[in-house]
């Protein structure tokens, strides 16, 4: 009985260990590259593109569409914010990013996304720089929300100090993280992102928004939340456990 026991013991703890991080984009892997990187350096894709707001004058914009540097996914940005590069913000230490926030009137923004011939999108990467409490990150496919992304995920993967605190372009703003996070969709996609807001005087500013189709991960791996289908194969997995570990202990009990 006791390697039995061991094996559900073990199949529990994944449970609960996958309940804890629920708060992660459901069916996603997400990786972040290493400190200082602000982009996405090691994974492949079939085509993907970058948008760096460096073409745009500091500003608001009720609508900004994209192709992310011409790539065959076109997004639309709706109430967007951008600044110029300073500590909180800017890829390289130049050009311009986009903020939420802030008491600029947009507490939110959003990235709507379309691919060539219909595919769905199932990349996106983004450097976000200095988080504050109420950086909230949204993933949507046709109105569903997906999951969120919040700053205690952010923790979870950067810690509470280290390497990836302080702004790597000029060494300011040393007790706020900085960091490219990665999120791959592991099967379909998504076709609108929201950046939230929901600190009031704070802001969420990121830069070198990446989306596309990827072939091959990459960045430091962080677990993904299982999909509902492979749900369905843990339980179903773990009842044929339990009933082998059940008709085991009759087969003892008879001898």
């Amino acid at each position: 009985m006791r390697p039995f026991i061991q094996f559900l013991a073990a199949g529990a703890a994944l449970s609960v260990g996958v309940a804890a991080n629920a708060a992660l984009p459901a069916g996603f892997n997400v990786t972040i590259e290493a400190p200082g990187v602000q982009q996405n350096s090691s994974a492949t894709f079939d085509a993907y593109g970058i948008e760096t707001f460096n073409n745009l004058t500091p500003g608001n914009y009720n609508t900004y569409v994209t192709t992310f540097g011409g790539s065959p996914i076109t997004g639309t940005y709706s109430s967007l914010k951008v600044l110029a590069a300073d500590q909180y913000g800017g890829a390289g230490g130049n050009g311009e990013y986009a903020v939420a926030g802030l008491g600029y009137g947009n507490n939110s923004y959003s990235l709507s996304l379309s691919g060539n011939g219909g595919q769905p999108v199932n990349y996106f990467g983004f450097w976000l720089s200095a988080l504050d409490a109420g950086n909230m990150l949204e993933f949507y496919d046709h109105g569903t929300l997906l999951g969120t992304f919040t700053p205690t995920d952010v923790k979870a993967l950067v810690g509470n100090s280290g390497p990836y605190f302080g702004n790597p372009n000029n060494g300011q703003n040393s007790g706020e993280p900085y960091v490219f996070v990665n999120f791959y969709k592991q099967v379909g996609g998504f076709d609108q992102i929201v950046f939230r807001q929901t600190n009031p005087g704070a802001g969420y500013e990121s830069d070198n928004h990446t989306v596309g189709w990827w072939t091959q991960q990459g960045g430091n791996p962080v677990p993904g939340i299982p999909e509902p289908a492979t749900w369905a194969m843990l339980i179903a997995g773990f009842g044929m456990v339990g009933a082998v570990a059940r008709r085991r202990t009759r087969i003892i009990a008879a001898a």
